[in-house]
């Protein structure tokens, strides 16, 4: 698996003329929680922001709070302390990155956009972590990257999500929405992920669905009727023996295979990825918004186009 991502990844990058960075292979994590408006929860925030800038600050350049600019550890702190100082009802974004400029890719980044009070439980904040894919060629790649997903799980007691590969695209993406959709044709191991503040509207009471890693809060867990049958049922003959299941503080996180797949559209569709889609189909939201907006820039998803991914991985029972 790993050598046919050695193969594919050139292909799933792109430069502009001036060697501007504008689309990446990305191993990414997507998680969605409650509460981001309480105190607790910003604070908890804060020191995955602090964790994240300990162990890869060499090589962040930016962040954005309002504002994207220049990273010191003097503008690291006065983000970290004004969110602290937020009110319970006021929203606040970061979203800290190797890209120098909002219009560069990056390979590092850690963004998060909470819910305020007066919504309730109607909207979800959201914490999303993009490494670079080649971590996985390290002996302890897969592991770094399982630990920050359990990590971030735990922090901010994650409802459901998501983690595996995905086209990451510059903060200001708008302009290569198109070549998101291009490439999600081809892969469907590729997370459609650039719309996010609309997956914290949308993702209330169902899941997004299936990549590498699928994580599942309590909630779905029950409603997938409990640990043990999901254990048994991922336990199955049917079910490649290396799908792995592990907890969290606040539910499961389900691992499709030892390694990420692209899923290229010329390959049988990943075999692990089915099986947990087949597991899990029950909590994924059923009638989802376009996973694109309108651009000028080319084609994009739309209605008809966003039911086929979301579906890519359902087979006939």
């Amino acid at each position: 698996m790993l050598e046919n991502l050695l193969a594919h990844a050139p292909n799933l990058e792109f430069t502009l003329p001036d060697g501007t960075p504008v689309v990446r292979l990305g191993l990414i994590a997507t998680i969605y929680f409650k509460e981001g408006y309480s105190h607790e929860s910003k604070a908890r925030v804060v020191a995955c922001f602090q964790r994240f800038k300990d162990e890869f600050g060499a090589h962040l350049h930016a962040h954005f709070d309002g504002r994207y600019r220049v990273l010191t550890d003097a503008g690291f702190n006065k983000t970290a302390q004004q969110i602290l100082g937020t009110h319970a009802n006021e929203q606040y974004e970061w979203h800290v990155s190797s890209a120098p400029a909002a219009t560069q890719a990056a390979e590092y980044s850690l963004s998060v956009l909470n819910s305020v009070e007066v919504h309730g439980d109607r909207k979800r904040s959201y914490l999303k972590i993009s490494l670079p894919w080649t971590l996985l060629q390290t002996p302890d790649g897969v592991a770094r990257f399982q630990d920050w997903l359990l990590y971030l799980c735990d922090q901010v007691k994650a409802e459901h999500g998501y983690g595996g590969l995905s086209s990451v695209l510059p903060y200001d993406f708008d302009a290569y929405m198109p070549t998101e959709y291009q490439l999600a044709q081809q892969f469907s191991g590729l997370e459609v992920d650039s719309m996010l503040p609309n997956f914290k509207r949308e993702l209330l009471n169902h899941i997004k669905g299936v990549n590498w890693y699928t994580v599942l809060g309590e909630r779905f867990v029950t409603q997938l009727y409990g640990e043990a049958e999901l254990r048994h049922r991922l336990g199955q003959g049917d079910v490649p023996g290396d799908v792995a299941v592990l907890p969290y503080a606040h539910g499961l996180i389900i691992r499709a295979g030892g390694l990420p797949q692209l899923g290229a559209q010329y390959e049988p569709l990943p075999a692990q990825y089915v099986a947990v889609n087949r597991v899990v189909r029950a909590v994924r939201i059923p009638h989802p918004d376009p996973l694109h907006t309108y651009s000028p820039y080319g084609d994009c998803f739309d209605a008809e186009s966003t039911a086929k991914w979301y579906a890519r991985f359902d087979q006939p029972e």
